[in-house]
């Protein structure tokens, strides 16, 4: 008797296997929370007649930055990255259509993002995303950005000049969270600041 139990015993756990059933608990899903980067323009200045088009390009992003990612520092050249924290894409795609924004809201030009050679344009902004990182290697935390912008003139087929920009915004909280919020602010304060780099030349 006992063996004809242990034999329909090993008989229902080979079954089961086969049939890729397991006894262990199956793990939860780890939630993922994703993150955007938004900008609206203090002010909107009124459109003038026959403005200037200028294409803003997709920032090409340095290494460790061209991702959903969100990235932070404990130690110096140390770059690490949330686990449960994500942008909803590439900081650098969801920079490129805000610029636009801020720029069409100057009045001064009209900022398209678009593929450049796609639409006719006067002008062409392009950029680089250097760092984009919450910075825990000094107390409070801070956000870096840091950006290299170049305005070419394309009727003239000339850079009309070359800057780069660095923002530092603390942060409020020493998490994923926190960060998120500053590199808004941050975001912000940095298209603020493009907008004023693409409209102080003379047209």
């Amino acid at each position: 008797m006992r063996l004809s139990v242990c034999w329909i015993a090993s008989l229902l756990v080979t079954a089961c296997l086969l049939s890729g059933c397991s006894v262990l608990p199956k793990p939860e899903p780890v939630a993922m929370n994703q993150y955007l980067l938004e900008y609206t323009p203090a002010e909107t200045a009124t459109a003038v007649d026959d403005m200037p088009v200028l294409i803003v390009t997709t920032p090409r992003a340095h290494g460790g930055y061209d991702t959903h990612r969100i990235a932070y520092m404990e130690q110096p050249f140390g770059l690490r990255y949330y686990t449960r924290s994500r942008w909803a894409d590439t900081p650098s795609r969801m920079l490129a259509p805000l610029l636009a924004n801020a720029i069409q809201a100057t009045g001064q030009l009209q900022g398209l993002y678009a593929v450049p050679g796609s639409i006719a344009a006067d002008y062409r902004l392009d950029t680089e995303l250097i760092r984009f990182h919450q910075d825990f290697t000094q107390q409070p935390g801070v956000v870096h950005i840091t950006l290299r912008a170049q305005l070419v003139d394309l009727r003239a087929n000339r850079v009309v000049r070359t800057q780069q920009f660095n923002v530092v915004e603390p942060t409020t909280a020493n998490d994923s969270y926190g960060g998120v919020v500053a590199a808004n602010r941050a975001g912000s304060q940095l298209l603020d600041e493009l907008a004023q780099f693409c409209t102080n030349e003379p047209r």
